[in-house]
């Protein structure tokens, strides 16, 4: 929808959001009435005003609970290469929301990203993905065998596949900021970021910059839910652990660690995904929170061809009870 079609928009005020990048009301949206006033240079009431309009205009005022029930119908769900991984997630990774992939160095996160995203591709012609390495992760070469030994064109597959080399937390924020145009002219549906945590623990050191990090954190998560729901976008973000040696000896596996990034982060995302090594290329997935699901854990291997089922149904999904 065209920045000018809002009432009360003017040829000068579509002008100033347009140097500003902002080209769409989709894009207008994913900002906050502070921003829009400092870009225009109007009074808060004013950018207000435009902002209220445009939240009507796209069905962000008050809203039929069939009006949401059709947006639900409208998310698209992508496979994790494992059908009981995807057993696990309800059916897959979901659009319009944020899935946490969490644990140790070396337990296959970015291969489990990778093999989402082949999936997503290969399967959806008319798709694009965003990929934010701020680990230096990215690797052609992997994500084409994983393609091919899928049966996927790979040359078309990396054709479709945008990457942004992450050099810090503004770095990060300030591109996710400036990709709306991205999102909307390129079918962009799946954004991951390997990984999220990264860049805010390496530009933010010491307990006495916790707090500036943390809110750095929020504000860029609240900026990726944004366009997440905007853009019907599925967000896949990979996330490392921090040890809590003060554990006592617990028999879960779990114990004695925690994602990185505290109750912003987990606050975030809508699925939280633990995984740990089994044996040999053996991984588990725990689920360990969500906004709809129950708690649960599932086998699945890594293989040449990315995420894959445990042969002969090893790696049945688990649900646990809740209280």
């Amino acid at each position: 929808m065209n920045i000018e079609e809002l009432e009360g928009v003017t040829p000068a005020i579509a002008s100033r959001l347009r140097d500003a990048g902002i080209n769409t009301v989709e894009n207008l949206i994913t900002y906050t009435i502070d921003e829009v006033a400092e870009i225009l240079g109007v009074k808060r009431e004013e950018a207000e005003r435009i902002m209220i309009e445009a939240w009507k205009a796209k069905g962000y005022w008050f809203t039929p609970a069939i009006e949401i029930a059709r947006r639900i119908e409208e998310e698209l769900v992508f496979t994790t290469g494992s059908r009981a991984f995807d057993e696990l997630l309800g059916g897959g990774v979901r659009t319009r929301q944020i899935t946490e992939l969490i644990g140790r160095f070396g337990v296959g996160k970015t291969q489990t990203a990778y093999t989402i995203l082949v999936e997503a591709l290969g399967s959806n012609s008319d798709i694009t993905a965003v990929f934010f390495d701020s680990e230096r992760s990215f690797r052609d070469r992997r994500l084409r065998e994983i393609a091919a030994l899928r049966g996927y064109d790979s040359d078309n597959i990396m054709k479709r596949i945008t990457v942004v080399p992450v050099l810090s937390s503004h770095h990060l924020m300030e591109t996710i900021k400036w990709a709306d145009k991205l999102f909307q002219d390129e079918n962009v549906k799946i954004l991951v970021i390997d990984s999220i945590i990264a860049p805010f623990r390496t530009d933010y050191l010491g307990r006495e910059l916790l707090a500036p990090r943390q809110q750095m954190l929020n504000k860029t998560l609240r900026m990726l839910l944004q366009r997440a729901e905007t853009f019907n976008m599925a967000v896949v973000v990979t996330n490392q652990v921090v040890s809590s040696p003060e554990q006592t000896y617990s028999y879960d596996p779990l114990a004695g660690e925690s994602p990185a990034g505290g109750n912003i982060l987990a606050h975030a995302s809508q699925e939280r995904i633990h995984i740990r090594k089994g044996k040999g290329n053996v991984r588990i997935a725990r689920l360990i929170d969500s906004s709809w699901l129950p708690p649960g854990e599932c086998m699945f291997v890594i293989t040449d061809r990315g995420v894959e089922d445990v042969p002969e149904k090893r790696g049945a999904t688990k649900k646990t009870a809740t209280s």
